[in-house]
């Protein structure tokens, strides 16, 4: 029996725009995509390493990876949209001796307002002790030194530059095909177009943009602080379908319940100062200027996120 692997893979990164993707190419009938967005797998599969938090979410056996495809049609390319992909440095060479010939995409956004968001998140589903954004940065070196997987690692996951680095030290660099929040929120269709044609499907499919998923912020009371926290420990054991069927009211009645305050200046001013270097190495990658991701905030779109 053969094995199966997806031929393309949306890598990263988190709290970028991947659940809007993930939607995005669920449209596409040449496109198939498992009910569980984020397998994980190649994250785990071998990995010692692997967090017991990753491991929590990740699928952990080959034959239940494939099982997630089983129904993918012959005429379709089958996909992985998990962001740990990029973040893991055990992924790329992992994925390039199993898959050698995967298309892959990346989505990157502003480093600084990825933190924020991230922390947001974190906080909406109790993960994150700190309820002061500077009590976290400060806390970041003891998390990566003690092991801490479970609150947020904010300044480390937007590191892309020697994220993006490893793949192209292991794929041809015309493999993976990098797109920026901004790419996806401004021009979804045009960027859905450039994503279709390199994962070779057919480019002129109509596709339904869709309003902000996923929103990130600070429960207004404790009930619903309560019962993020419970969705959070049931989800793995909760079927992908019932999931996916009360998805669009479940996200309705949580926007309605989460505050999103805006970075504030001092935290923002801290994290140009920390990333300042690295979106102009970021820049030098990609080939784009990318110095605006240094200015001052226009709005308050942290917290209403395509993640």
């Amino acid at each position: 029996m053969s094995v199966v692997n997806p031929s393309f893979f949306v890598i990263g990164a988190y709290r970028s725009g991947t659940t809007t993707l993930y939607r995005l190419l669920r449209q596409h009938p040449g496109v198939f995509l498992p009910l569980k967005k984020e397998p994980n797998f190649f994250a785990v599969d071998g990995n010692p390493d692997a967090s017991d938090v990753l491991r929590e979410w990740a699928v952990l056996d080959r034959p239940s990876y494939e099982a997630l495809y089983r129904d993918c049609g012959p005429d379709q390319v089958a996909g992985d949209v998990s962001p740990e992909y990029l973040a893991s440095p055990y992924v790329a060479p992992h994925l390039a001796a199993t898959v050698p010939d995967a298309r892959l995409v990346a989505v990157l956004r502003n480093p600084i307002d990825r933190a924020w968001s991230d922390f947001l998140l974190h906080r909406r589903d109790g993960n994150e002790p700190c309820e002061r954004f500077a009590d976290a940065l400060d806390q970041q070196e003891a998390r990566t030194r003690d092991g801490d997987h479970r609150a947020g690692h904010y300044i480390d996951t937007g590191r892309y530059a020697d994220q993006l680095r490893r793949y192209h030290d292991h794929f041809d660099p015309s493999q993976l095909q990098v797109h920026t929040f901004e790419d996806l929120t401004a021009d979804p269709v045009g960027t859905m177009g450039q994503i279709f044609g390199h994962i070779g499907v057919a480019t002129d499919v109509e596709i339904d943009p869709e309003p902000p998923v996923n929103a990130s912020g600070v429960p207004r009371n404790p009930a619903v602080a309560s019962l993020l926290k419970a969705r959070n420990h049931l989800r793995p054991y909760v079927n992908r379908s019932m999931i996916e069927r009360v998805r669009p009211v479940w996200e309705r009645f949580l926007s309605g319940q989460l505050d999103r305050p805006m970075l504030s200046d001092q935290d923002r001013a801290r994290l140009v100062e920390l990333y300042a270097d690295e979106i102009e190495d970021i820049g030098q990658i990609l080939g784009r200027d990318l110095s605006h991701w240094l200015q001052p905030a226009g709005s308050p779109s942290e917290g209403a996120d395509r993640p």
